[in-house]
């Protein structure tokens, strides 16, 4: 009686180290999809942040004229 290896057309399995190469890779390509997304998310705050604050401001320069072109107006 002869042992004879039967495969059942399944696919070659790759090596151990290929698998823990390859998920190595896909954590690292993960790793970069979140800090570029982290990148994105804190220029995005960053920019909205500023332009809060710069409209802040205008607004409250423009009440400041506005109160004094109000007491100009008044005293003339």
């Amino acid at each position: 009686m002869q042992i004879q290896k039967r495969t059942m057309n399944w696919l070659p399995r790759a090596s151990l180290y290929d698998e823990a190469e390859a998920a190595r890779l896909k954590r690292r390509a993960q790793a970069q999809s979140d800090l570029a997304t982290s990148a994105n998310n804190n220029s995005a705050l960053i920019s909205s942040g500023t332009s809060n604050v710069g409209e802040s401001i205008n607004l409250t320069l423009r009440i400041a004229a506005a109160r004094l072109q109000n007491g100009t107006t008044k005293k003339v």
